[in-house]
């Protein structure tokens, strides 16, 4: 059975993004390349909300093609081109596949039957991107595991990771993991 797994990163204060959609507080070094490597090892799904999607959609598939990145990137982009990408959009009406961003297919709603259903065929984990969409899959109790990645940077001011949550959400602690940078990384469960 596949696993459903959100993967954010945050600030100590609980916010994924700063104002204006900032993300350039995020500390990303070697160490942090070889995590996302293991990462993308897990899974063969990877599913974006509209705006992650074309964030990841107008960088990654340059990464693949740079000479002047880093073997660790390269790496990344290969493993994000080669896996399967389901966008969540109400407003795209297509998604493009190029040499180096294959496998795309758009969704215009999120159906959790059939979510439940890709979960129990084979294949490795499912990850899931974009706060708007893991909220929605939090909301249908899909996921099956949270990863926090969080930076010691306080941002004061930004998006909040739960925005819009409304209701409680009761997790259990399952890894705890150190980086040099001073990123811990957080596993959850939810409680059962």
């Amino acid at each position: 059975m596949r696993k459903v797994y959100m993967f954010m990163t945050l600030s100590l204060d609980g916010y994924f993004e700063g104002p204006g959609h900032d993300i350039s507080w995020h500390r990303v070094d070697d160490e942090f390349n070889r995590f996302a490597i293991e990462q993308f090892g897990e899974a063969d799904i990877i599913m974006f909300g509209r705006r992650t999607y074309q964030l990841m959609e107008s960088s990654w598939p340059k990464v693949a093609e740079d000479p002047a990145a880093s073997k660790d990137d390269r790496e990344i982009a290969r493993l994000m081109n080669n896996a399967n990408k389901v966008v969540f959009s109400r407003t795209l009406k297509e998604v493009e596949e190029k040499e180096n961003w294959k496998n795309v297919t758009l969704v215009h709603d999120l159906d959790p039957e059939e979510i439940r259903l890709l979960k129990e065929q084979p294949g490795k984990g499912i990850w899931v991107g974009g706060s708007d969409l893991a909220l929605s899959f939090i909301k249908e109790g899909l996921i099956d595991e949270f990863r926090f990645m969080v930076d010691p940077v306080v941002l004061g001011a930004g998006t909040p990771i739960f925005k819009g949550l409304g209701s409680e959400l009761d997790l259990e602690l399952v890894d705890v993991r150190r980086f040099a940078s001073g990123n811990v990384l957080l596993s959850y469960r939810p409680a059962r």
